[in-house]
């Protein structure tokens, strides 16, 4: 009877339109799970550095082993490479401004008691080249071509050449390049020997200047100029440092001093090409009036010598004429002399000025730190003994590296 009451109760409950209780709500069970539940093996995982330590330690003879190896390379290594130099040398540029030069200034004050003309066709302009760009002349393949080019004494061989045939015909390679000769670089050793001949027919700059034909090896060489020599510009102050790196110090500071040469030729060369243009044409001008007045002045004396007394109208109408072209030669003359002082000013002015502040010195140091290679060989030989013990024990722990 208790179990069918409590069955009408239930159904009597769920009649529409009736209200339940809150007794009659089943009861939800909320059970709260630990974080680290079904992550029991993540203790085991976690990287324990006092084993880590332990099994460094047990392994200190393997270390010790490698350690000595690469204190023995980085020995062999440091005598064996060849000792580079570098020479700098630092130039402050002229900074060019958008006001009149002094020699412009110059002409505008005192032009007129020489019977020039102050203003008008002469103003300084410039157009002179960004510092910044300085470096990447130096970089460039032209430039770089040119300074390879060049004839340089190399003491180590007794000999001078350029830069182009010592490196391809000249030096010969250390133990060091022997070493990488025969080994790594072997394959390029043997294709190289096949076609050093097919290379040396293309050598050569075209007619153009616009246009630069070099073989394999020459670019290689120029690739490695690049790295030995540089320019650099300093922002803040607005220096220019140019660096040479040879194996020579005597070397080094000839390619230094040959590079601020070079440059500041390019640069000057640049700065002033309009203007001589502009000088050498009005001094051709110049040089055409000149005779052109000459002939009138002596065309007018001649006619004035063999009519002296006679005053007929034809006479005196010839004389005219003469007088006219006599007077227009000498005005276009006089012109011309104005034009031809003002184009000297103007390519003087527009001449640019370089200032050496540290000049080139032979260098007394060498760059290479057998100490620093030393520090770098003793320290990848410990990362390699570490590397080498961490993976012998993964090998050993591994089943597959057991089956084997």
């Amino acid at each position: 009877m208790s179990e069918e009451n409590n069955s009408n109760q239930e159904h009597g409950d769920n009649k529409p339109g009736k209200k339940k209780s809150p007794e009659n709500f089943p009861i939800q069970e909320y059970r709260l799970v630990p974080t680290d539940h079904g992550y029991e093996g993540y203790e085991e995982d976690e990287i324990d550095l006092i084993e880590l330590a332990k099994t460094i330690w047990d392994n200190r003879k393997t270390i010790y082993r490698f350690v000595a190896v690469g204190v023995a390379l980085g020995v062999l290594v440091a005598l064996l490479s060849p000792k580079e130099y570098v020479s700098d040398a630092t130039l402050m540029p002229e900074y060019s401004t958008e006001s009149q030069g002094g020699a412009s200034s110059l002409l505008r004050q005192y032009g007129g008691l020489i019977g020039l003309s102050g203003g008008g066709t002469y103003n300084s302009a410039s157009n002179a080249i960004r510092v910044d760009l300085y470096p990447k002349i130096v970089q460039s393949l032209s430039f770089q071509d040119k300074l390879a080019r060049q004839q340089f004494y190399f003491p180590d061989y007794d000999t001078t050449t350029s830069i182009y045939n010592y490196y391809l015909e000249v030096q010969t390679p250390g133990a060091l390049g022997y070493l990488k000769m025969f080994t790594v670089g072997l394959p390029g050793t043997i294709m190289g020997a096949f076609k050093s001949e097919e290379e040396t027919v293309s050598a050569g700059i075209s007619n153009q200047d616009e246009i630069v034909e070099l073989t394999k090896n020459e670019m290689s060489v120029i690739t490695n100029l690049r790295s030995r020599v540089s320019a650099s510009l300093d922002e803040e102050s607005g220096v220019v440092t140019v660096r040479a790196q040879m194996s020579d110090p005597k070397l080094a500071a000839s390619v230094a001093k040959y590079t601020i040469d070079e440059l500041t030729e390019y640069l000057v060369e640049y700065r002033t090409e309009k203007v001589i243009r502009d000088l050498e044409f009005i001094e051709e001008q110049l040089n055409d009036a000149r005779e052109r007045f000459r002939e009138a002045q002596l065309e007018l004396a001649d006619f004035d010598d063999s009519n002296q007394g006679n005053l007929t109208a034809r006479a005196q109408t010839e004389r005219q004429r003469l007088q006219s072209e006599y007077d227009i030669a000498f005005n276009l003359y006089n012109s011309l002399t104005q034009q031809y002082e003002e184009a000297k000013l103007k390519v003087q002015e527009e001449t640019p000025v370089f200032k050496v502040l540290q000049p080139v010195q032979v260098p007394v140091n060498d760059e290479t730190s057998g100490a620093m290679v030393l520090i770098v060989f003793v320290m990848l030989s410990g990362i390699a003994s570490i590397g080498w013990i961490f993976v012998r024990q993964f090998l050993a722990s591994n089943p597959f590296g057991r089956e084997s």
